[in-house]
């Protein structure tokens, strides 16, 4: 697995970093277990009570009771990329296709989006409202996350 967490980008190493020391209350590397469901949340992880228990055995196998950072980001990175069911790696294709990174670092040009799904695919959705509303830093790059929302949101409204 470590190799696979050098894969995950400087960003995504920051933002675990950040959460994960609201809870290293001593700063020595390590957070209580009973924390670790709070700082995953914190980076947007929901793991049910099971996957909770099985990811602290997997990882706390000397039962110390402290996750350390390294075993942190195992477990986001299990969370993040891992776990993707066919309709999130499809959504990671389409990602690609249009410019982004497989490890869904990366952005899509809005507008070379909109031209895409008007011109190319025809579709009658409302691209540029879509994007307007899911692009709220009004950057016209698309994230992944961005991406993800806007399509499912656009698949669910096409033809109303």
């Amino acid at each position: 697995m470590a190799s696979e967490v050098m894969n995950l980008s400087e960003e995504d190493i920051q933002f675990c970093q950040k959460a994960f020391s609201d809870y290293d209350e001593d700063g020595l590397g390590a957070i209580k277990v009973s924390d670790l469901k709070l700082a995953l949340e914190n980076i947007g992880c929901s793991l049910s009570e099971n996957d909770l228990f099985k990811m602290i055995s997997e990882v706390d196998e000397k039962n110390t009771g402290l996750i350390k950072f390294s075993d942190f980001l195992n477990i986001y990175y299990k969370q993040k990329y891992a776990n993707l069911g066919d309709d999130d790696q499809d959504l990671v294709d389409a990602f690609v296709a249009m410019g982004g990174n497989a490890d869904t670092t990366g952005s899509v040009d809005a507008n070379r989006l909109i031209q895409i799904v008007k011109e190319e695919f025809e579709m009658t959705i409302d691209i540029v409202g879509l994007i307007r509303e899911i692009d709220k830093d009004g950057s016209g790059e698309i994230e992944y996350e961005e991406f993800k929302l806007l399509l499912k949101s656009g698949f669910a409204n096409e033809g109303n």
